[in-house]
């Protein structure tokens, strides 16, 4: 397996950001949220905007000295707040290769060890089946479909639902 490292980022990782998130395989597979086009305006205001938050919950996957994709993690608020979503991308030339679902584990584990949730769950758009297999690979389990429950470029979406717990990840 190609190495990797999961660390925060970094203003310099702004150019790299921007090369490999500008991609619409990626952009299909992301909320609407996500600029698509990807400029580096895009990507600087990104790391300066994680770099002020005051828990760090994006971890950049760097590989071959540079930042190739993101896992972060969304907490939840109110009686949700023992849970977090999580969402991640990786670079194209990295897809299929096993990195995604090693970094998964690395990074769900860090997050459970460091904080207090309890549960770790994950919507995948219908046909993203390679996000739906890392999901599963790294341990997290299918709950249910959540049918046409995303909008994306001009329709409707299946949402495959993911959960892991922190007894079973540790």
């Amino acid at each position: 397996m190609i190495p990797f490292i999961l660390r925060q980022w970094q203003e310099s990782d702004a150019p790299a950001l921007a090369k490999f998130l500008n991609n619409k395989k990626i952009w299909d597979n992301c909320r609407d949220s996500l600029p698509y086009p990807y400029t580096s305006q895009d990507a600087a205001a990104f790391i300066r905007y994680i770099k002020v938050q005051e828990v760090q919950n994006n971890y950049c996957i760097e590989i071959n000295a540079e930042a190739a994709g993101n896992i972060s993690f969304d907490r939840g608020t109110d009686v949700e707040r023992f849970n977090a979503e999580i969402g991640y991308w990786i670079a194209e030339p990295y897809w299929n290769k096993g990195i995604m679902t090693q970094a998964l584990r690395q990074a769900v584990s860090d997050y459970f060890s460091q904080t207090d949730v309890v549960r770790i769950f994950a919507k995948v758009y219908a046909g993203n089946f390679a996000s739906m297999r890392a999901l599963e690979k790294a341990g997290f389990r299918k709950t249910g479909i959540q049918h046409k429950a995303c909008f994306k470029n001009g329709q409707f979406l299946d949402c495959h639902c993911f959960e892991l717990l922190k007894e079973y990840a540790l």
